[in-house]
């Protein structure tokens, strides 16, 4: 059964806030499953002053939270928010980035015109028949309208004028309802900042002209109703000549008239003449008689773009459906992981924690990061080789892991951080501080988990120190004064017996306990059943071991032997 990726998608735009919530599967296709949209006007005021208005702060974060909350119904794998005109413009926008981070737990990324122009082709590209065909594209916001040239492959050309309705309709500041010496002025303005951008699209050509944006749809909608085609906004094409009957009637309306128009919000009733001037004037330029009108617009191309940039993870749904093991696995992948041995080391490192239960004390919670820690555990080396433990707690800590608290990924860098080196100090101290700053900012409850987790890891990981896979099983027993570990290997495992003697050092410190290592050949042990291979259950008949216990000075004594051989 295919598992369908859900990503949440934000335009935080200058005049309304979109949210629009989508299944997206391994094929790449995506289907809409919520939308939702707040009519903040956050570029109100803040485009001519370059602040954002308290009142108008306050009530972009209550929109955001209340579309945080509707994303958070549909549980998506992702939430993605894309910030223009108003906020990248404002001298506080970045002030309002933060609160929204902090507040709402919204990370907002602020992107530039032409970043902008792109996603908007990307999710136009989704409605508008392209096939073969080049299109010039407006899509007018609140801050901007983006000018952008493409076909279905490619992006020729895209710019961002800033002519916005909202930044237009609060810079004409004409009467209530405006003369018509106020609209050709507009008008006359209008075509001086469009002509140079107009001319250069004109002179690379193109087969149809497209707008996008809300105020040309509901525009759409209103030339639909006067031509008896519903009031649904089906409508899919507006006429110069359409555009042009419209505008006049609105003209002659006051903004309180313009308000009870079916249709057309409220709050959208100041600038909605604005824009038709802007779409118009627009039209006109091109030389052409119609647009199509996208539904599609910014919201899609997040989607789009977060589809092609994120492939991999898209399809380890299919493979991981959970999404903290589908985090992990994904920044294992990523980092090129030995995914054999991550998996080895961490069979070993939990059967060995669900047989010292008695010692450690830890929960299922725990046993679960420490499953975690040990597959990420060597991420380090696509760093660097040389101090890796150290990078893979670096590359852990900065990973966007999906499904995880601030703490639950501390805990797992910490482990994979001591899995070899130097183990978490006992006692803090100044130098501790120093060198350790991340573990001595633990609770001291969390302290204690991490030691026992790495210690178990630093144990499992020695028992694979050739990579080899030569430890296929451990036995633990605890007894009074010893922890008593029977491997079952197959081949010499010389150098993992002599590696975990020097790694068992921190179980051994943690529990008073003296590690004892014995080796059974398991050609001659009966093999354990398949559900029993992270914890096998002892045989009642003891099995004889191929060699007896092996101490450390007997196994140091024996490498040593080897190295001077080769030596």
């Amino acid at each position: 059964m295919m598992t369908a990726m859900r990503i949440a998608a934000l335009d935080v735009g200058s005049n309304s806030f979109h949210l629009i919530v989508v299944q997206v599967t391994s094929t790449g296709h995506f289907e809409v499953l919520d939308r939702a949209k707040e009519m903040v006007r956050l570029g109100e005021g803040s485009l001519r002053s370059g602040i954002i208005p308290p009142p108008v702060f306050k009530r972009g974060l209550e929109a955001l939270a209340t579309l945080r909350r509707l994303a958070d119904r549909h549980q998506p794998d992702a939430l993605v928010a894309i910030a223009t005109s108003a906020v990248r413009e404002a001298q506080n926008g970045g002030e309002f980035v933060r609160a929204a981070r902090d507040e709402v737990g919204v990370d907002i990324q602020v992107v530039r015109g032409q970043e902008e122009a792109r996603l908007i082709y990307l999710g136009a590209r989704g409605s508008l028949d392209l096939d073969g065909k080049r299109t010039v594209l407006f899509d007018l916001g609140g801050g901007s309208m983006e000018v952008i040239l493409a076909d279905a492959r490619e992006l020729y050309f895209a710019d961002s004028l800033k002519m916005g309705v909202i930044r237009v309709t609060e810079e004409w500041g004409a009467s209530e309802p405006p003369t018509a010496r106020e609209i050709s002025a507009l008008r006359e303005r209008l075509r001086r900042m469009m002509e140079p951008v107009i001319a250069r699209v004109r002179s690379m050509g193109f087969d149809f002209v497209s707008m996008s944006s809300g105020t040309a749809s509901a525009l759409a909608a209103l030339v639909a109703r006067e031509q008896g085609g519903g009031g649904n906004g089906s409508a899919r094409k507006l006429t110069l000549k359409a555009l042009e009957d419209v505008e006049k009637k609105l003209a002659t309306m006051s903004h309180e008239e313009r308000a009870k128009l079916p249709g057309v919000d409220a709050r959208r009733a100041d600038t909605i003449l604005a824009g038709a001037i802007v779409l118009r004037t627009a039209l006109e330029l091109t030389g052409a008689d119609e647009a199509v009108v996208s539904e599609t617009a910014l919201r899609e191309g997040i989607v789009a773009d977060y589809i092609v940039t994120h492939r991999p993870g898209i399809l380890l749904v299919d493979e991981f459906p959970d999404l903290r093991r589908r985090s992990v696995m994904e920044l294992a992948r990523r980092c090129h992981f030995d995914e054999p041995h991550a998996q080895h080391v961490t069979r070993l490192a939990l059967s060995l924690f669900d047989q010292t239960r008695e010692l450690h004390g830890l929960g299922e919670e725990d046993e679960e990061l420490l499953e975690y820690a040990g597959l990420l555990h060597d991420v380090g080396f696509h760093i660097s080789p040389s101090g890796h433990h150290k990078h893979a707690q670096y590359l852990i800590e900065t990973a966007d892991m999906a499904g995880f608290s601030r703490d639950e990924v501390e805990v797992m860098a910490l482990t994979a951080r001591y899995h070899r080196k130097a183990e978490p100090p006992a006692k803090r101290s100044r130098a501790g501080l120093r060198r350790h700053a991340a573990f001595c900012a633990l609770s001291r409850k969390t302290r204690k988990r991490v030691r026992y987790l790495a210690a178990l890891l630093r144990l499992a990981d020695a028992l694979d120190r050739t990579h080899g896979r030569l430890v296929r099983a451990v036995r633990c027993q605890v007894k009074r004064k010893t922890i008593e570990l029977r491997l079952e290997v197959e081949g010499d495992p010389e150098l993992e017996l002599w590696a975990a003697r020097r790694k068992g050092d921190a179980l051994e410190t943690l529990t008073g306990l003296r590690l004892r290592l014995a080796v059974d050949d398991v050609a001659r042990v009966r093999p354990a059943p398949p559900s029993a291979t992270l914890a096998p259950k002892p045989s009642r008949a003891r099995p004889k071991p191929s060699r007896a216990a092996v101490p450390a000075t007997g196994v140091r004594a024996a490498l040593a032997r080897r190295l001077r051989l080769v030596g």
